[in-house]
Formats: C-alpha cells, structure tokens, sequence
C-alpha cells in the first residue's frame, strides 16, 4: 500500500520474480479487498486524495493489516527509529527503506514470508542499545559481534571476514537478534522501551 501512483504502480512491474495481486493507496481500500497475499508491503503514511486527515497511518495501520491475518512488511521513508520500533512493537514483521535495491526489497519480501524478521541498520543500533541495558537476555556472544557490526552498517560479508565465519552464517545470527527484538517490542510497553532509550513520553508511537 502507498498513496503514491507512481511507486504503487510501479512496484508492481518492477518486483523480479514476485507475484503482486493488488496494489492499493490505503488500508481501507486494501481490507475492503482482503485479496490473498503472503507478504502486504506497507509505507506509514497514507493519505485519501480526498480527505484533509491521515489515515491508516503509523502503528494504527500496521495493527488493522496484522490483526486482518497478514505479515507487514514496512516500506517507508520514515528514518526515526522510534517509529519504526513502535509498527514492529504493533506487529509488523519487517523495515525496508525506499532507498533499498528492488532487489534488496525482494529479499526482504521473501525472508518476512518464511516467518523471518527483517530490520534495518538503523533498528539494529536501536536493538544494541536495548541489548546494552539488559533488554536483550540469552545473546550469545557471536550474536552480539554481529549485532554490533550491523548497527555500524557492516555488510554481513565484512562482518563474515573480521569474525572468521560465513557471510550466510553471520546473516542467520542476526535472523535470531532480529526475531528476539521483535519478541521484546512484543513483549513490553512503549513505556518500557522509551525508558531503556531515556525518550520523552509518547514519542515511540510518533505522537
């Protein structure tokens, strides 16, 4: 879903080897639908060409899509990691930014399909704080080199070589960081986090 036509339809021509079934410029239009799909591609803010509000917007979209029985994968423009926190905290299972690859994105589409969680380097920065301050339990310490590595934007080639493992290896580590800070978001309040962060109030859900 984007409220852009250019990128909603364009995405649907350009994705290699992905079937879309629908393309649609809000979360009204899309659950008025409900078309069967593995993966909804999401951006956070959507706006009704005919409306002066935002609609179906930030965490409160991501929630309607979620609870409507689908994955979430977030594509967005939207760098502020609290916000980005906050739709996985509401059920998204994935951040792609729009400055990724199609083919970047296409990964990211088909790992959130198989029951993977996807997150980008900004979240994983965002995962080391709470893994500093104890929010993070039972990391191994390989799991946390990589984590480390990904919050200071290493590929996970470069991370591979400094560590003496396989790319593919360091890549399933991080499967396991990422999949334990969704866990967490999950599992705790906006309170929780916005104090381990030390933010003001409200300010993970972008309010």
């Amino acid at each position: 879903m984007d409220d852009d036509t250019l990128i909603r339809e364009g995405l649907a021509r350009l994705l290699p080897g992905m079937r879309v079934v629908g393309a649609f410029a809000t979360v009204e239009a899309f659950l008025a639908q409900r078309p069967a799909a593995q993966v909804v591609l999401l951006d956070l803010w959507l706006r009704d060409p005919g409306a002066a509000a935002l609609i179906g917007q930030g965490a409160a979209g991501v929630t309607a899509v979620q609870r409507a029985g689908y994955r979430v994968l977030i594509y967005t423009n939207e760098r502020r990691r609290e916000v980005l926190a906050g739709c996985l905290a509401a059920g998204a299972q994935g951040v792609i930014h729009k400055s990724e690859s199609l083919e970047t994105l296409v990964d990211a589409a088909r790992r959130v399909a198989g029951g993977q969680v996807v997150i980008t380097t900004a979240l994983a920065g965002l995962a080391e704080v709470v893994e500093r301050r104890g929010g993070l339990p039972h990391l191994s310490p390989r799991q946390i080199d990589v984590l480390r590595g990904r919050a200071r934007g290493e590929t996970y080639k470069a991370i591979g070589a400094r560590l003496g493992i396989a790319p593919k290896t360091a890549e399933e580590y991080m499967g396991e960081v990422n999949r334990r800070f969704s866990d967490y978001l999950r599992t705790h309040s906006a309170t929780d986090l916005e104090r381990h962060l030390g933010i003001g109030k409200d300010d993970l859900l972008g309010e």
